[in-house]
């Protein structure tokens, strides 16, 4: 590594550079990692949460198979169809409604039959509803009604952080909810346990991640996104890619007169890697800090979330494609001819 060393102190600025960059890169993938899955919670949190058990869940179709979840209503003749076929079916019901606090506030309203619960959410009694923190924080946390459509719904407890379509979440029971969305239908989706033989002409059937899948909404924010990513991580391995090459081009000499005096070519390689590794190192390091910093300071105002997915991970993935990148650019030191270099200095 001397002579890895010797090249990051005397050329300190183009190292400064190319280290800059790959902090810049780094910032901007784990920033939009965060967002995505802030994004992502702040879309789907309750369907991952209905998901969350071992049910499936049947969803009205069309000739195109099942429906989008915002058009989503099943009929009471599907739904005695599904409950005739397994009486352990649990009917859900999911909604957009508004609440009478003089500010318009927008939330979603996601019934669970009586026989539920369905995943982690377990309707209140009839009548009454838990709500989000989205929903406290909106309405005042400790209020002990909910006006809705003109009626009031006695709060009965919380149901923590969930979200859906980026609006709070309130969680009632079915017949509460048949009133507050009356065109919602006699239910939105049927959980049904996995395994149970339903289905028929109008209904299909999908796993958990069928169900978050159908909203339409989430697809195309999230896909957006993860191009933008991945679009960044090539970018990642070809900038660092290209900067090696250039620098062996430009070092050529020096790796010649090198190998001249006995290094091994596997002894320059390794050198050249760990160079590229250094700069990776701290531009990765330094660019991951400073989102995960963004992400804490400004967590509250923007939906990101700091975690191990959104951190950890993507910072080994720039690290294996930053080497990747450089170890393919490797041929100028991988070739430079000591003889001819020699001879030329002469």
């Amino acid at each position: 590594m001397f002579f890895a060393l010797r090249d990051l102190r005397t050329a300190r600025g183009r190292f400064a550079l190319i280290t800059g960059v790959v902090l810049l890169l780094s910032v901007l993938v784990v920033g939009l990692l965060g967002l995505t899955a802030g994004l992502a919670h702040q879309s789907v949190s309750a369907l991952r949460a209905l998901g969350s058990g071992d049910s499936i869940f049947v969803l009205p179709a069309d000739e195109d198979g099942a429906v989008d979840l915002d058009r989503a209503a099943l009929t009471d003749d599907q739904l005695d169809r599904v409950t005739t076929s397994d009486p352990s079916a649990v009917p859900v019901g999911v909604a957009r409604i508004r609440v009478d606090d003089g500010t318009e506030t927008g939330v979603s309203a996601v019934a669970v039959g009586l026989d539920g619960p369905v995943g982690s959410l377990t309707p209140p009694a009839a009548g009454a509803v838990l709500v989000s923190t989205g929903v406290d924080d909106e309405v005042g946390a400790g209020a002990t009604e909910l006006g809705i459509d003109g009626g009031a719904l006695s709060v009965v407890g919380g149901v923590g952080d969930l979200w859906h379509s980026h609006t709070p979440v309130v969680v009632t029971d079915l017949s509460t909810w048949r009133g507050l969305a009356p065109r919602g239908g006699a239910a939105t989706v049927v959980a049904v346990p996995a395994g149970a033989q339903v289905g028929g002409a109008g209904l299909a059937v999908v796993d958990a991640d069928g169900l978050v899948g159908s909203l339409p909404s989430h697809r195309a924010e999230n896909t957006s996104l993860s191009t933008m990513t991945s679009m960044l991580l090539a970018v990642t391995a070809l900038v660092v890619g290209a900067f090696f090459a250039v620098w062996g081009m430009q070092r050529r000499r020096d790796v010649a007169v090198i190998k001249a005096l006995g290094a091994s070519t596997a002894a320059v390689v390794r050198d050249s890697v760990g160079q590229a590794a250094i700069v990776l190192a701290v531009g990765i390091g330094a660019g991951v800090g400073i989102a995960a910093l963004f992400g804490v300071v400004a967590g509250g105002a923007v939906p990101y979330i700091v975690s191990p997915a959104t951190t950890v991970l993507p910072a080994a993935l720039l690290a294996v494609l930053g080497i990747a990148g450089a170890a393919v650019s490797l041929r100028p030191v991988v070739t430079a001819d000591p003889a001819s270099a020699l001879g030329a200095l002469r």
